[in-house]
């Protein structure tokens, strides 16, 4: 694949992409506004929902301007908290063009090709539809897009290994993707030993905690549904959708589902999080006010401190256990370093480290604003859900590492 069809292919495939992110939403409300439109809403709305909702997923805030939703008034607000269910749509997407384009023999008209059709999408779309009701930032449009997709495309196409069609059939690889790997592996061997022994096993026990709270999270969202979907069908009924708008309340729930296994990982890690303003919901206690009466919000834990502490040890089993499964891939700080203290405490920090970031981005991810007065903030804090985290690894992932870090000591240390 040369330069000039790699451009083209990262450029159509940006092309489909937008197309598919835009035509999900679109699609349902262009058949609600044929099916059960009065003719009172003009089509434009729909297509203007389906862009705004593109360019939201993208990292592009929104500003909407004082104004009514069925005879209701609202005063002006910011949305800037993305619906991640979308989001992660499109980087699937993308991370999959990503790792084809890794065969090509060269990648980086690929990179601009598709930043620059995605950014030039998001600018385009965003003029067709504007209007006083959303302001955006005037180059926002094409920025956020344009890096969402570069940024993504440019990680698949030079990381992991390369993608074949059938054995034999690629060229010589890009030179981007040696350069890139020649860095990443000449910046590792420079670091300090300390951390150069620490870093590989340790990133696997933080990450791994995170992963097990994420699944945590997901399951227990799940039980709630399930088990209260008495309450959920109440909910249902109560806001008095036709089929098809229960079926786009539903979309618009998968939307932001995401960002709820995220909000159960910060309430996992005892920090909790709130739906509104003013509002707390966390292991020890739960404080709503009035919220809006989407049925998802039905799996919301209510539970006090005799429940809610057993799920704050989660992050506390999954660090200790993970660092007990990780001595295979300690060897070398089993070398390097001199004593099972300083040993243990490296990679409990390194691990405690890896998973507070991680912890950190999430949640910074899905919170954010998502309508006006009390909806300003929906979310966690993500610096206390940081801190949070990386306490609750670091100790147990140093007690266990006292366990499985001895250093060795002879040959017949190794060799046992």
């Amino acid at each position: 694949m040369n330069r000039g069809l790699s451009f083209a292919v990262a450029a159509l495939q940006a092309l489909i992409i937008a197309a598919i992110a835009i035509g999900v939403v679109v699609a349902p409300l262009t058949l609600a506004w044929f099916i059960e439109g009065n003719g009172e809403i003009d089509y434009l709305v729909a297509l203007r929902v389906a862009v705004y909702a593109f360019l939201l997923a993208c990292g592009v805030p929104l500003h909407f301007s004082a104004g009514e939703i069925l005879e209701i008034p609202f005063p002006e607000f910011t949305m800037s908290a993305l619906p991640l269910g979308l989001t992660l749509l499109m980087a699937l997407m993308v991370l999959r063009i990503g790792h084809r384009l890794s065969a090509a023999s060269s990648i980086w008209p690929a990179w601009i090709g598709g930043a620059a059709t995605f950014g030039a999408i998001g600018l385009g779309a965003n003029m067709l539809v504007a209007g006083e009701a959303v302001l955006v930032a005037e180059w926002a449009p094409l920025i956020s897009p344009a890096l969402f997709f570069g940024s993504l495309v440019f990680i698949a196409s030079v990381a992991g290994s390369r993608f074949e069609l059938f054995e034999g059939a690629n060229g010589p690889e890009a030179k981007e993707r040696i350069w890139v790997r020649n860095f990443a592996k000449n910046s590792f061997s420079k670091l300090h030993w300390s951390l150069s022994t620490v870093l590989s096993p340790a990133s696997r026990v933080g990450l791994g905690v995170v992963a097990a709270m994420l699944m945590v999270s997901s399951l227990a969202l799940a039980l709630s549904l399930g088990f209260g979907w008495i309450e959920v069908v109440r909910l249902y009924e109560g806001m008095r959708v036709s089929i098809l708008g229960g079926v786009l309340l539903t979309l618009g729930q998968l939307a932001i589902l995401p960002n709820l296994l995220i909000y159960g990982l910060a309430w996992i890690s005892g920090v909790g999080f709130s739906i509104g303003v003013g509002s707390s919901v966390s292991p020890l206690a739960t404080q709503l006010g009035p919220m809006p009466a989407f049925p998802i919000f039905a799996a919301i834990p209510t539970g006090g401190f005799d429940r809610g502490i057993l799920f704050v040890l989660v992050p506390v089993v999954a660090a200790f256990l993970g660092t007990l499964l990780v001595k295979r891939f300690t060897d070398q700080m089993r070398w390097e370093y001199a004593t099972r203290f300083s040993a243990s405490l490296a990679f409990a920090f390194m691990a405690a480290l890896v998973a507070a970031l991680a912890a950190f981005l999430l949640v910074l991810l899905a919170s954010g604003s998502f309508g006006p007065g009390r909806f300003e903030f929906i979310g966690s804090n993500s610096v206390l859900v940081a801190i949070a985290v990386f306490f609750e690894v670091l100790i147990p992932s140093f007690l266990a590492g006292l366990i499985v870090i001895r250093p060795y000591s002879d040959a017949a240390d190794r060799r046992s």
